[in-house]
């Protein structure tokens, strides 16, 4: 008799489904200027279905993004209609932007009607303040749906990004005024980790990803040992930002961080936690 292979639970925290037409005049040009490894339009949902299967990926969480700064729409509808292709693996995480004076509304409708999980907002693409009137509206509609909160809170590859609006500190107002609201700060806010971290200490309901951080083992190891010393290495999630970086890849990376580094090396155990011991109950999105 044939013995059963366990599969390791691997969950991709942060990725990212699209079609060319909509990233926009700006947004596709300019992500191919960075990013040359991978052409933009390399984000179907058939490829990334294909990255989680030869990756291991057991659940995905797959955000839309909109914004009007930057003529850039990945819509809900098109996110919620792939999740719905199979929902036992995937999760939808929509897109509004705070500047759209129908944003509440829009993001109530995409939790309510096409079942999306959370709500992705990034103030440096979008251009808004984080403590704007506009964006504190959103936030309570994300609270009274019971959304988790994604925010792009760190540096932009883009020139007309605004990063007057992008630094973690500024999510410590949001959280202490909805502290009941699940928040992920996505990169870990790179290149201000170190002020992730005691927001990660100090609100029970923040966690961060470290997605596109993988590929930099010395900011990657620097961000990890922080951790360590603040005891907030549980809060840490696994994310590739597929179809940027591959899962697989981005997963092997983060396991391999102490190879040919000099000094205090991160814990196996940590590194193997990370990557394959934070289910999406952990923020409520479970099935």
């Amino acid at each position: 008799m044939s013995e059963e292979t366990t599969v390791r639970p691997l969950v991709d925290w942060h990725s990212h489904v699209w079609l060319p037409e909509h990233l926009g005049p700006e947004w596709g040009p300019e992500l191919d200027s960075h990013y040359t490894h991978v052409p933009s339009h390399h984000g179907t949902p058939a490829e990334h279905r294909a990255a989680m299967d030869r990756s291991g990926v057991t659940h995905s969480v797959v955000l839309a993004l909109r914004s009007r700064h930057l003529s850039l729409d990945v819509p809900n509808e098109f996110v919620a209609e792939y999740v719905a292709t199979d929902p036992g693996r995937l999760v939808g995480i929509a897109s509004v932007d705070p500047n759209d004076a129908d944003a509440p509304a829009r993001l109530r409708y995409a939790v309510g009607d096409l079942g999306l999980r959370g709500v992705k907002l990034a103030p440096p693409y979008q251009d808004f303040h984080p403590h704007s009137d506009e964006a504190y509206a959103v936030y309570r509609a994300a609270d009274e749906c019971g959304a988790v909160l994604i925010f792009h809170q760190g540096a932009v590859s883009h020139r007309r990004g605004v990063l007057d609006h992008a630094q973690p500190v500024l999510l410590d107002r949001v959280a202490r005024d909805f502290p009941e609201l699940r928040i992920i700060v996505a990169h870990m806010g790179q290149p201000w980790p170190h002020e992730v971290v005691p927001l990660l200490r100090k609100h029970p309901n923040m966690y961060a990803d470290l997605s596109a951080r993988c590929t930099r083992p010395y900011q990657l190891k620097g961000i990890l040992l922080a951790a360590l010393d603040y005891g907030v290495q549980h809060k840490l999630l696994f994310g590739s930002d597929f179809p940027t970086f591959d899962p697989g890849e981005h997963a092997r990376a983060l396991l391999s961080v102490n190879e040919g580094a000099d000094g205090r090396e991160v814990p196996a155990d940590v590194l193997d936690a990370i990557v394959h011991s934070r289910p999406l109950s952990l923020l409520g999105l479970g099935a």
